[in-house]
């Protein structure tokens, strides 16, 4: 492993910035990662997730392209669409003129230099480094945007984030920063993807930053080729009556690790976390997600939902955790698991630390497989067996895609279920 460590310090030093505070930021950020060093399975975080594939390869940090190499997916329903191809960004250009006056929308790199009074305070801030992958994010942050909603503006148009990957053995680091400020509002889809044949490597985070009476919508695809190594964290920090919406779909990857920190740091704040993963043959999907309730009169409710079909594994570990004054705290927590298989495989662990005595907390979690009363009952009907399967199936995902407030997304991704599943 110390090999391993020794390549992506290499790697992170070849990309250091000359922006000095950056370069500060970079620095401090790989001390962690030699620090930390990689997970194992004895780190309590790590328990069910391996590496031991991962760190067979060395993922080498993409090269910049002229253009893309050849078109990228455009199924999801969006009205704006950003592409970044092997960490290269297309497309900014003509998005910025379709967008209200006073919103920026840049590299991230490019907008510290313009606009670093609007950054410095959040970049790195947000979330401390609690594992190697999320420092070496830090270190290297080779590419991403700087997302800008001034006072009071509404961005009605839905923004959609597509990263692919197309070139073996690569990585690519893509950090996000996206600041809402109050009375303001925005939709954006992160879409993950790549080519099928190609073993490559995404780690990528997003901070997000709701101010006061700001309402966020953000959504996230995964569905990366087979063979990809996706480690990913959305780190949310709300204030004042602030609501962030948070859904995840994920169908995609070989090793996946997808994290979700919720910071509800105000009065009022309110947070959705919803999510559905449809692991299949020799795919690992894991998620872990964190509320942390800081202050008083502030609501979260989380609702994922695993469907995992032939030899696969999911994880789930959801916590939340309730500050001694935060009273009146609302949190739900919800997490129900079928397997289609008797290869498929789930770990699931609800957690609730409670240090407040006025709250309003539940959590739970199930694991099963298919009614066959149902299927019974459909199969008199006649209705062949695999069809009634996708009808149970759908109805058990059904509270989650309603949850997705825009229809057509919402479609969307019950088609995507329908095909993954077979």
């Amino acid at each position: 492993m110390s090999e391993r460590l020794e390549f992506y310090q290499e790697e992170a030093k070849s990309e250091r910035s000359t922006n000095p505070w950056l370069a500060m930021l970079q620095d401090s950020a790989l001390a962690d990662f030699s620090r930390i060093g990689f997970p194992t399975r004895h780190h309590e975080e790590w328990k069910y997730t391996a590496l031991d594939s991962f760190l067979k390869q060395e993922f080498k940090v993409a090269k910049s392209l002229k253009q893309p190499l050849e078109p990228i997916e455009q199924d999801i329903p969006a009205d704006l669409t950003v592409n970044i191809v092997n960490g290269e960004l297309f497309g900014l250009e003509s998005l910025r003129a379709k967008l209200p006056a006073g919103v920026i929308i840049k590299p991230l790199v490019q907008a510290l230099t313009e606009h670093q009074d609007k950054i410095e305070p959040y970049l790195g801030k947000i979330l401390p480094h609690e594992h190697a992958f999320q420092a070496l994010n830090t270190a290297i942050m080779q590419s991403g945007l700087f997302i800008y909603v001034p006072q009071g503006i509404n961005v009605d148009e839905t923004l959609l984030i597509t990263q692919a990957q197309r070139v073996e053995e690569q990585a690519v680091y893509l950090r996000h920063l996206i600041v809402v400020e109050s009375d303001s509002s925005i939709s954006i889809i992160e879409d993950y993807q790549g080519c099928e044949e190609v073993s490559y490597f995404t780690n990528t985070m997003t901070e997000l930053v709701a101010g006061q009476n700001a309402h966020v919508k953000h959504y996230k695809i995964q569905r990366e080729g087979k063979k990809a190594y996706h480690i990913g964290h959305l780190a949310v920090l709300q204030n004042e009556n602030s609501r962030v919406d948070s859904h995840s779909f994920s169908i995609g990857g070989k090793l996946v690790r997808s994290d979700v920190t919720v910071r509800l740091d105000a009065f009022g704040a309110r947070c959705l976390m919803n999510g559905i993963y449809a692991p299949g043959e020799g795919q690992h999907i894991d998620h872990h997600t964190l509320v942390e309730h800081r202050v008083a009169d502030c609501q979260s409710e989380q609702d994922y939902k695993g469907i995992l079909s032939q030899h696969s594994r999911a994880v789930f570990n959801g916590k939340v955790n309730v500050a001694k004054d935060a009273q009146r705290t609302v949190a739900k927590q919800q997490n129900k698991n079928i397997l289609l298989s008797a290869n498929a495989e789930v770990d699931t662990k609800p957690q609730l630390e409670i240090f407040a005595d006025d709250v309003v907390c539940t959590h739970g979690a199930t694991v099963g497989q298919l009614d066959e009363d149902a299927l019974f009952y459909l199969a008199t009907r006649g209705i062949e067996r695999a069809e009634a399967s996708r009808y149970l199936i759908h109805a058990f995902a059904a509270e989650n895609l309603e949850a997705v407030d825009k229809p057509k997304l919402a479609l969307w991704m019950k088609n995507r279920l329908t095909q993954q599943l077979g």
